[in-house]
């Protein structure tokens, strides 16, 4: 939190714009090469990590799709597996929290971007996998639910995109 600022209007806009001056992102993200990304919704912060996805498969020469349909279960098709796609930013105790992990949705792989203030960063697991608990601790983000998981990650569960396309073989060989 920076220094309070206060205010003496009754204009609710300048009250929470006053109130909004006390606080500010983590020094870490502040002038960092991927900072823009902590201003941008969580909705955004997922498609953007599928677009980098889909970007990195093109620069990779992999071929990909994407599905018919916007509410598929699957969030884009590499090499002929189907992949769940989470994203998520370092937080300030430097892990990622992967949320909205679902058991019931029909994809075979999931595929966590983790997004630093300096670096992009990766790991995939098949469903049966995660669901063993391979992938880490899922834990539930609803109390008394079972139907969405979130999974926290440090960076050194995650892996450099450089490793993204061997990754990808090594799986699609295990299969």
């Amino acid at each position: 939190m920076v220094g309070i600022v206060m205010s003496d209007t009754n204009d609710p806009v300048e009250v929470m714009q006053t109130i909004m001056l006390n606080y500010d992102n983590a020094t870490k993200w502040r002038d960092a090469p991927l900072g823009r990304i902590k201003t941008l919704s969580n909705g955004n912060i997922g498609d953007i990590g599928q677009d980098f996805v889909e970007k990195w498969c093109d620069l990779l020469e992999l071929q990909w799709e994407a599905p018919e349909h916007r509410q598929s279960p699957w969030d884009i098709r590499i090499c002929g597996s189907t992949f769940e796609v989470k994203t998520a930013t370092e937080d300030v105790n430097g892990s990622f929290q992967f949320n909205h992990i679902r058991h019931h949705r029909e994809y075979e792989i999931l595929l966590c971007v983790g997004i630093s203030p300096c670096d992009v960063r990766f790991n995939m697991w098949r469903k049966g996998e995660v669901s063993e608990g391979k992938a880490g601790k899922l834990v539930t983000m609803d109390k008394g639910s079972s139907a969405t998981f979130k999974l926290t990650k440090k960076p050194d569960g995650l892996l450099p995109m450089s490793e993204f396309k061997t990754r990808l073989w090594v799986r699609k060989s295990r299969a």
